[in-house]
């Protein structure tokens, strides 16, 4: 049944037409996040947490993050696989080092993905285990946030007027990229914004062409937004990211089809103190950017793709239907020093 079912679903997204509707509508049981718990022979144990996704050629991968007192001490990743009989069959090993994998413990593992429920063994520096997980479904919690009275907003039941030139698509739940990038007219120094987003269903896409867009804070500091579910590590283009600045610490994606939200706080440099521009992101509620410092050759020029001279926000067309909804953001009028 899983087989015939992903052979349909691959065969309906390759006639589907491209537009919106054909992006968000997909039902994919195998896609998601999963937590549980594993347990080593020698009494250690912990929680745990993996994202799975679909990608080309009808296959899934992703990677499994082992944690003890919310710490990760061992991450694997999957490598692809096809449904094959009632499930997916995985193997899994730690990047290295130089693969970009984190210094955590080294893991192998062999793992099965059946009726929403993630099974396995792993072996490595924590030794011989077991884990299991089951699907769960995760909702941010400042999702549907309501702006404070001081707040500027940009986008609720439809776009406001403080948009330049606006000229993307409005739908029934926000607004959808259009041609060409979108940018506020009105300038901010020190601002909290918060904005919702969704990518799209892109199983065949690779890479910086999988649901991209991006939100430009004073129109030149990129934070990344793409579908980067199911990627460890992440990189500072993966979604969450400041493109050519900062990484995120940790994947807090949600699968594509999926609301998602941005809450960031965005500071200006202060000459008379000597400070320079910072950035903190939270992702559907964890943050990922703590206070990060925007380098002092970039303050000026921005990150790639930025606009040196434009509002204190700009949202990016990079040519997929990426959703936006619920965006405002609220001046800040006193900002303490980061001690």
């Amino acid at each position: 049944m899983v087989k015939l079912f992903s052979r349909v679903l691959t065969l309906l997204l390759l006639t589907l037409p491209l537009a919106a509707a054909g992006f968000y509508d997909i039902s994919d049981p195998s896609m998601g996040t999963y937590e549980g718990f594993w347990t080593a022979k020698n009494g250690a144990k912990g929680r745990l947490v993996a994202q799975i996704r679909p990608i080309s050629n009808n296959q899934y991968d992703g990677f499994v993050l082992l944690m003890r007192s919310k710490v990760p001490v061992a991450a694997f990743t999957l490598q692809p696989s096809s449904p094959d009989g009632g499930g997916l069959k995985f193997t899994g090993a730690t990047l290295s080092k130089d693969a970009q994998g984190d210094l955590l413990g080294k893991t192998e593992a062999n793992c099965e993905l059946l009726h929403e429920k993630l099974s396995g063994k792993f072996s490595g520096d924590l030794g011989e285990g077991t884990f299991e997980a089951s699907k769960t479904e995760l909702k941010s919690p400042t999702v549907g946030a309501k702006p404070s009275r001081h707040a500027i907003v940009l986008l609720d039941a439809k776009p406001s007027d403080q948009w330049k030139d606006f000229n993307w698509k409005v739908t029934p739940e926000g607004m959808q990229v259009g041609s060409g990038d979108l940018r506020t007219t009105e300038k901010l120094a020190n601002f909290r914004l918060h904005l919702e987003f969704r990518t799209p269903y892109m199983p065949s896409a690779t890479g910086q062409m999988r649901g991209n867009s991006g939100v430009y804070l004073q129109s030149k500091y990129e934070v990344q937004v793409l579908d980067s579910f199911g990627l460890y590590p992440l990189q500072d283009n993966d979604c969450g990211g400041i493109y050519k600045i900062q990484a995120p610490r940790v994947n807090a994606c949600y699968p594509p089809m999926t609301w998602q939200t941005y809450d960031i706080t965005f500071v200006a440099a202060n000459p008379t103190q000597g400070t320079l521009p910072t950035i903190t992101v939270d992702q559907n509620g964890v943050r990922i950017i703590d206070h990060v410092k925007v380098p002092k050759a970039l303050v000026d020029s921005g990150t790639p793709g930025g606009d040196a001279d434009g509002g204190f926000l700009k949202l990016q067309d990079h040519g997929n239907a990426v959703q936006y909804r619920n965006i405002w953001a609220e001046p800040i009028f006193s900002v303490e020093k980061k001690r």
